[in-house]
Formats: structure tokens, C-alpha cells, sequence
């Protein structure tokens, strides 16, 4: 103990040889990283008060967190960094607007695209979809025997039950926007553009979030074939196999029975 208590006062000794007679002021500095932005008040979380010497003092540092209350900050801060009052402007201010490419990010440090898709009420979930969720793509195809548009398809030898076939395109696809509401970014709530409060939601337009071949995939599909379904955040992608319409349906099989196995969902592991 003797041993740190006199490394200590040493170390105190040589900082203030250092500092010399230079006077300390109260400033603001960011403790923890704070992204774009994020509101004054989100970002006071990641905001300390500590001392420096005055020389080293910017003119517009802020006195204050109630300086920056109401408004939000225009580029990511980095621990360390003095705050100053230019660093927050007023939410109306033009230096505020997000470019929604700045709501892309990397996943898998790949370079990511938006693309949007069109889905009714009942390829959609219902409207339930949102900002952040995330849903696996399924493509509905045309079955032999089935009518399209008043036209016959050609009849199988083998009896069909279903008139559409459902594949999966892809698995567990983030979605960026429902209309034009992003996810939320840290320290914000759900944004988007200013809209009409009496006009309704376009909830069937989803932007998804996904890597540019993917958004190739996604745009070689008519939109009226595609099929959405939400999954949860810690859902696992399986690989997943086409049905065959000629099977015996689930509920004809004793291996199923339900959709979660043979013994229902009370029982499901």
C-alpha cells in the first residue's frame, strides 16, 4: 500500500510539473461513442464534465448540457472529443437531415442496398412488419392443372391439391423501412418523411435491407409472387426444401400432424 500510495503521489507530482501554473477550466467531453443524430439528450448519457487546461479550451464549448437540449448531433463523436456547441444543431436545421443512405450499414463488412418490394394485406403479415423486423422472402409459382387468367395449365398425371407452389427465396431479410419510416438509429425513435396525418400508411411497401446480388434475386421477381412471413430477431435460417403438392398433406401424416410436430405445441422442444 505504502508502495502505490508513493507511485501515486508521484505520478500526481510530475502531471502537475507539467501542467505548470496553467489554470483548469470545466468543459464537456464524450465518454463513449455517440452517432449521428442522436439527441442532445440521448447523448448526454455519453457526456462527462471534467477539467483541462484553459489554453486548450475551444471558444464554443459548451457550458452546459442544456446547450444542447432540443437538438441533435450532426456527425459521430468520439470519447475523448471537447463538445462544442457546433457539434448540435436544431432538429430543423439542414445539417441535421440523415441522406437515407446514411440508415445503410454494413452487415458482415459487406457494403449493403435497399430495395423495395410491394406486398398486399395478407402477403404482408397484415401490416404488422416493422422498421427492423426481419422476414423470410417466399416466391408463389403456378402449378400443371391449376388456371391463370382464365387459362388452363396443362394437367400432370399425378393429382395436384394446391394451385400454387411456395418456395423460399431467401431467409431472414432485414427490413430498413415500412413506407417511409426507418429503423430507428441509436438515440432516436422511428423516423421518416413528413406525411399527411389524414393520409394512410402504405404498409405494404417494405424496403428491405441486402446485398446488391440479393437485390438482384429480389427484382427478377414479379411482386405479385412474393410472399411474406415475420420471423424473431434470434430465428435461425435452415435450409429448406420444396414441397411436393403429390405428399400426403401435413395432417394426413402421422410425423406431423401440426405445424410443430406430431405432439402439438404444448409439447414442442
Amino acid at each position: 500500500m505504502v508502495a502505490g500510495f508513493l507511485v501515486y503521489n508521484y505520478v500526481d507530482g510530475v502531471e502537475q510539473d507539467a501542467l505548470g501554473d496553467a489554470k483548469l477550466v470545466s468543459v464537456y467531453t464524450v465518454e463513449a461513442q455517440i452517432d449521428r443524430g442522436a439527441s442532445g439528450e440521448a447523448a448526454a448519457e455519453a457526456i462527462k464534465q471534467t477539467n483541462i487546461p484553459q489554453q486548450f479550451k475551444p471558444a464554443n464549448a459548451i457550458t452546459s448540457l442544456d446547450d444542447i437540449a432540443g437538438k441533435v448531433a450532426i456527425s459521430d463523436l468520439a470519447p475523448g472529443q471537447v463538445v462544442v456547441a457546433d457539434l448540435f444543431v436544431d432538429r430543423s436545421d439542414p445539417a441535421a437531415r440523415k441522406s437515407n443512405s446514411d440508415y445503410l450499414r454494413k452487415i458482415r463488412n459487406e457494403d449493403m442496398t435497399a430495395i423495395t418490394i410491394s406486398v398486399d394485406q395478407v402477403s404482408g403479415v397484415a401490416g404488422l412488419i416493422e422498421p427492423g423486423d426481419y422476414v423470410n422472402i417466399m416466391l408463389r409459382r403456378i402449378l400443371q392443372g391449376s388456371t391463370v387468367d382464365g387459362a388452363d395449365v396443362p394437367q400432370s398425371d399425378t393429382p395436384i391439391l394446391f394451385d400454387e407452389s411456395a418456395r423460399y427465396l431467401y431467409q431472414k431479410a432485414e427490413v430498413l423501412a415500412v413506407d417511409t419510416t426507418f429503423v430507428p438509429q441509436a438515440g432516436q425513435t422511428a423516423t421518416g418523411a413528413a406525411t399527411d396525418d389524414t393520409a394512410p400508411a402504405q404498409r405494404g411497401l417494405i424496403t428491405l435491407i441486402v446485398p446488391a446480388k440479393a437485390a438482384q434475386y429480389i427484382a427478377s421477381v414479379e411482386g405479385s409472387r412474393i410472399y411474406l412471413t415475420l420471423v424473431a430477431r434470434d430465428y435461425k435460417p435452415v435450409p429448406q426444401t420444396p414441397i411436393d403438392p403429390s405428399d400426403p398433406i401435413p395432417a394426413e401424416d402421422g410425423s406431423q400432424l401440426t405445424p410443430y410436430g406430431a405432439d402439438g405445441p404444448d409439447n414442442a422442444s
